[in-house]
């Protein structure tokens, strides 16, 4: 079964991570995530995703550290709790250190 890949517009095979199966695709998946702080939690549309017919959809390591450090380093405060993955990347960084 190919998967279409809505963020590249294209379907290609990959290797599963978890069972090396050849017959991967890419796509999407709307995934939860607590924030760093512990909260809340937080719902992120269209997070790019791999599709085994073996194991399911699940997102790459790769993509979960990405999301990961962008909540934690992202100002987010004016985010609702639902935000899509292209937004959550363009999200502008914390001013951590404020000048006074």
């Amino acid at each position: 079964m190919n998967t279409y890949n809505f963020v590249n517009k294209e379907v290609r095979p990959l290797d599963c991570t978890w069972c090396d199966e050849s017959k991967a695709n890419e796509d999407v998946k709307d995934c939860y995530w607590v924030m760093p702080d512990g909260r809340r939690s937080v719902k992120i549309l269209q997070v790019p995703a791999v599709y085994c017919p073996n194991c399911g959809l699940y997102v790459s390591e790769s993509i979960n550290n990405k999301v990961e450090e962008q909540l934690a380093i992202g100002d987010l405060s004016h985010f609702a709790d639902q935000f899509t993955y292209e937004e959550l990347l363009q999200a502008p960084v914390k001013n951590l250190f404020p000048y006074k």
